[in-house]
């Protein structure tokens, strides 16, 4: 662990570009379960809580401040005594795919702690001979687990954490051959503040392809390609489905398309979209159009049906390129009533491509090893 905190630190110093396609700053909560891992083995569960400060260096790399509190049984009396610990942590965080829906994360840091031990049946500390009321120490820690985004300002994460103090005495029994630390699983949310560049009113959709930039669009899979809130339609796909046109009378309605807009994607990698297409009668035909930025000419592929009204397609590699991708995803049916779309050739979904994540990924793989590897040795190496 020591080796990867050491690797994150120089990482820190050198991360001197800083992104501006996402939301810089964060403020989240983390509640979850601790144990005290000591000279004296105990399975005991208590409840811990985190809040957490970050800020976006990069996509893949997040400086952020932590503090917590938890009490702990102790190994020596579970019933009687507790163990209060109030850390305080800087860390960085190295997310593996920063543009997907859910991406995995691993968290190297270190910081002070505050603790001493408590009656629980009385507010008293609990001094040991030569202990003060209260003790500072220092502490390592690695963390890792899943970061589930639900839009670029909200996430969920799910994960664990050891956090290896420099002192012996958390379990009060000062006589093994290795530190104390602490093993938790934890859960939470943080929310992203602050500008998105060239996207004023921060809801995904530059200002080039935006017709309000002051009004925030709406993300309900209908129309969410121009930047401006549309009347909802999901309430009412099954009585367009289920009509009276849908019975043989005449086909007056163009098909329905959902789809939750691709913003980002990593340059040279295939993108895969996908779209819920309703028709009332017969679908004829549903495709997407698509090209690099800034070039004329677009290209065609088709979408087919995976299940039900889902239907997928794939952009090619080569079409996704630095300056950025332009797509629509369009829809006729055998009236030729009208087209069903989301995003026209002259205001398309926008993708941000952004560089290569093969390094990212090395380095993310080797913070993972250094920390868990670390990580594990202690946990499951044997005290003498």
């Amino acid at each position: 662990m020591w080796v990867g905190w050491s690797a994150a630190i120089f990482l820190f110093a050198s991360a001197t570009f800083i992104s501006a396609q996402v939301p810089k700053f964060g403020v989240g909560f983390r509640g979850g379960v601790a144990r005290l891992d000591g000279d004296v083995s105990i399975s005991s569960l208590r409840p811990e809580i985190n809040g957490v400060l970050s800020f976006a260096l990069r996509p893949h790399l997040h400086l952020s401040g932590e503090a917590g509190f938890a009490d702990l049984a102790l190994g020596t009396s579970p019933d009687t005594a507790v163990l209060r610990l109030v850390p305080l942590a800087l860390n960085l965080t190295f997310r593996v795919a920063p543009y997907s829906d859910v991406t995995p994360f691993v968290t190297l840091g270190g910081g002070g702690v505050f603790w001493q031990h408590r009656n629980k049946r009385t507010p008293q500390a609990i001094q040991l001979p030569g202990q003060k009321a209260r003790e500072f120490d220092y502490f390592l820690q690695t963390a890792g687990g899943l970061d589930i985004v639900f839009s670029p300002r909200v996430s969920w994460a799910i994960g664990a954490s050891y956090r290896y103090s420099l002192t012996d005495n958390f379990d009060a029994n000062p006589f093994g051959d290795q530190n104390d630390a602490v093993i938790s699983a934890f859960t939470g949310f943080t929310i992203r503040f602050g500008k998105i560049a060239n996207d004023a009113d921060r809801d995904g959709v530059i200002d080039r392809y935006d017709l309000n930039s002051k009004t925030s669009e709406d993300r309900d899979g209908y129309l969410d390609h121009d930047g401006v809130p549309d009347k909802r339609i999901s309430d009412n796909i099954a009585a367009y489905v289920n009509s009276t046109d849908a019975n043989g009378g005449e086909d007056k309605a163009p098909p329905i398309v959902l789809h939750d807009p691709v913003l980002h994607a990593a340059v040279g990698q295939r993108l895969r979209l996908v779209a819920e297409i309703f028709e009332n009668q017969n679908l004829r035909k549903a495709a997407i159009i698509y090209r690099p930025a800034d070039t004329r000419q677009w290209l065609v592929t088709p979408l087919n049906p995976v299940k039900g009204n889902l239907h997928a397609a794939i952009i090619p590699n080569a079409a996704v390129q630095k300056i950025g991708l332009e797509y629509c995803i369009v829809a006729v049916d055998e009236a030729i009533s009208g087209v069903g779309y989301s995003g026209l050739p002259d205001r398309p979904n926008f993708v941000r491509v952004h560089g290569k994540e093969t390094g990212w990924r090395i380095v993310s793989g080797l913070a993972a090893a250094a920390g868990w590897g670390t990580a594990s040795y202690l946990v499951f190496r044997k005290q003498k």
